[in-house]
């Protein structure tokens, strides 16, 4: 019974999951095949732009692809009274479930490598390779007049930020208490400021050249001052990231997801779409599970025998799922429903209809085979 059910669900799964791939795949290459057109670029590009989109592409389509076929195959079976069939030999609704209940959990663990892993990365390679068709460089990363405060509590300001080669210019930071800087026996808890003219990113921090630390006094005045020609200032790359850009939510995992809400909490940033996007990481890999226990459970207690039902009954679905995800995001950007919430909130939903309904299979279950016996007797 189990790799009966299980052949079947895979077996168009799937299918599901190409047809869906290469539909997406196909409305993408409309949609850049002018921009390609009008650059004179190869067909090699438009190859490797949708190869970069495919690992998307195949984590948004796992979950769907899964609630059509199971659906789908649930409809011929009751219709073809393999359901009944198995019941009639021992199985409970609830055990009859179990196997695509199992595919459903493989599906998210499958779903949540490749949200955290691969379409980050795929992401990023694509806006690169988009910018290098439209702008001729590998991304406008020139920034100017950039102020942001880091977890220390040093107040920081960059005149200028040139991404292409991470060179900083006209750079300030203050801290009231005091920078506490490798090589400069200073008196701590007074008022610092350090100027650059120039300075670079690196590894190990920002390389500043030709610049000045000023101490102050209690009453504001200038205590102490003395230059250098190259100092190295430890910033978080968190902070870097918050204060320059460099990468979208979409190009993060979970776990850099999770460091730039920290250091957005701690800097005194809104954190709220940095906390969504890290919340979305688990939640919308966790819906493959959550569409399969509830359309399981709808399917064996709603009984129908159309696949035509079963499509719409995907669909309408899914399009709850989604339309309760994008009222969630919209509100936790304004600050009206918490990240955390939000997030999670179309799982919540969803998989608690399912659990409900997957509780009433067997009291239904058996109900219907008494009547469809009792029904037989006395034909």
């Amino acid at each position: 019974m189990k790799r009966y059910i299980s052949r079947q669900i895979v077996g168009l799964f799937l299918v599901s999951l190409i047809g869906l791939v290469i539909f997406t795949s196909l409305t993408l290459a409309v949609q850049i095949s002018d921009l390609i057109l009008t650059r004179s670029e190869s067909f090699g590009t438009v190859f490797r732009l949708l190869a970069l989109k495919v690992p998307a592409f195949l984590a948004f389509a796992l979950p769907i692809g899964l609630v059509v076929s199971t659906f789908i195959i649930l409809a011929r079976m009751i219709n073809d009274k393999e359901i009944l069939a198995f019941q009639l030999g021992g199985f409970s609704l609830k055990r009859i479930s179990f196997p695509i209940i199992l595919i459903g959990i493989l599906v998210s663990f499958a779903a949540f490598g490749l949200n955290n892993f691969l379409v980050p990365w795929a992401n990023l390679e694509y806006r690169k390779e988009i910018y290098r068709i439209t702008k001729a460089s590998p991304l406008p990363r020139i920034q100017s007049d950039l102020f942001f405060k880091d977890p220390n509590g040093r107040m920081i300001y960059v005149g200028k930020y040139e991404g292409g080669e991470n060179r900083i210019e006209d750079v300030l930071i203050f801290n009231s208490e005091g920078l506490d800087l490798p090589g400069f026996d200073t008196p701590g808890n007074f008022p610092e400021l350090l100027s650059s003219q120039s300075g670079a990113l690196s590894e190990d921090g920002w390389v500043l050249q030709g610049g000045q630390l000023v101490g102050l006094g209690r009453s504001g005045e200038v205590s102490y001052s003395m230059k250098f020609d190259r100092l190295t200032v430890q910033v978080d790359s968190a902070v870097e990231n918050l204060a320059f850009g460099s990468r979208k939510t979409n190009e993060m995992g979970a776990r850099e997801l999770l460091k730039n809400a920290n250091a957005a909490t701690r800097a005194g940033k809104a954190a709220a779409k940095l906390k969504f996007a890290f919340h979305s990481r688990f939640s919308q890999s966790l819906a493959a599970l959550v569409f399969v226990l509830f359309s399981v459970s709808l399917s064996l207690l709603l009984r129908h025998r159309s696949k035509a039902v079963g499509i719409l009954l995907a669909l309408l679905s899914v399009g709850g799922y989604q339309g309760v995800l994008l009222w969630a995001k919209s509100s936790a950007r304004q600050g009206a429903l918490q990240p955390t919430l939000g997030a999670w909130l179309p799982d919540i939903i969803f998989g608690s209809l399912g659990l409900v309904l997957f509780l009433l299979l067997d009291r239904t279950g058996s109900i219907s085979i008494k009547s469809r016996l009792s029904s037989r007797s006395r034909d």
